[in-house]
């Protein structure tokens, strides 16, 4: 079947987190078929005057930028010697970070990031303003989150919530893109409250009949709660899966889930890789570029 992963996009600075991810992407795009762009981010800030946009400490910046194409080189390498078949390419790029991702995700069509994670001990930062967070927020395609001390690289128990009704086509057919090429077990949930089980119920029904005429191997459950983020967590962890897919748009209030214990459970909390589908977006917001105008009157 077609695959909804045909391009990887996989942010690097070289830690072990996202060394992790990096090295999770790569299997991914092989069973996939999948070509990988790894891409680091220079830091660097601008300040903008008469004569128009320039970058500040620019011979740092510089200096900055040769040193990440060394690590590159040297990352593209390792993975290269030891998976000659894959289809690799690295960039180095300026500026904010999810501006470089946004950009990139219209340049080459790409269908999915996939980004490290920190620990439970990060909880504060990843909800408060780190590049995870800010990434998975603005990103303009699909997010593969990878725990710092997720080590087993194949998804063979993927749990398929379905709380909302906002694309569960492209949830579906991530789902049975990665089971095909994982042989993996689906456990479909209905997860729903007094008001909207209903709709959750005809929602979940639609999808079991697709798993069945996919042939899917795959067990499903529908149940009413009052605590979406607790009945996942739980679920997560009963059935040890260890690829969760999400509906961002579903996910996407942050203060309700932290309310809820959602990122401290699931993002945080697990070794579990997080899949948060969004519909791609291939005109991305106007950047915002880190600058200090000089032309304007300072205030006071």
């Amino acid at each position: 079947m077609n695959t909804p992963i045909q391009t990887l996009l996989v942010p690097t600075d070289f830690t072990d987190k996202s060394l992790n991810a990096v090295y999770l992407a790569t299997e991914v795009a092989l069973r996939h078929d999948a070509q990988m762009h790894l891409i680091h981010t220079v830091s660097a800030d601008f300040i903008i005057d008469h004569t128009g946009r320039q970058m500040i400490g620019g011979e740092r910046v510089g200096e900055n930028i040769e040193t990440a194409k060394r690590q590159l080189a040297l990352l593209r390498k390792e993975i290269s010697d030891r998976h000659p078949n894959l289809r690799l390419e690295t960039q180095v790029t300026t500026g904010d970070v999810c501006d470089s991702l946004n950009e990139l995700v219209k340049q080459i069509g790409a269908d999915l990031i996939v980004l490290g994670t920190s620990g439970v001990q990060r909880l504060k930062q990843a909800l408060l303003g780190s590049h995870s967070y800010s990434i998975l927020n603005r990103a303009n395609c699909s997010v593969l989150l990878v725990p710092e001390d997720l080590k087993h690289y194949e998804f063979k128990k993927i749990l398929f919530p379905v709380r909302v009704l906002d694309h569960l086509e492209e949830k579906l057919d991530f789902a049975l893109a990665t089971s095909k090429r994982n042989e993996s077990e689906i456990s479909l949930i209905g997860i729903g409250n007094m008001e909207n089980m209903p709709a959750v119920r005809d929602a979940f029904l639609v999808m079991r009949e697709k798993l069945k005429n996919n042939g899917e191997h795959f067990k499903s459950k529908l149940v009413l709660t009052a605590d979406n983020a607790e009945m996942i967590s739980q679920t997560t962890e009963a059935e040890r899966s260890d690829l969760v897919i999400l509906n961002f748009e579903d996910e996407g209030k942050w203060k309700t889930l932290f309310s809820e214990n959602f990122f401290k459970k699931i993002i945080n909390g697990t070794d579990t890789a997080l899949l948060f589908v969004k519909p791609k977006n291939l005109e991305p917001d106007p950047v915002e570029i880190s600058s200090y105008d000089i032309t304007l009157p300072i205030p006071g």
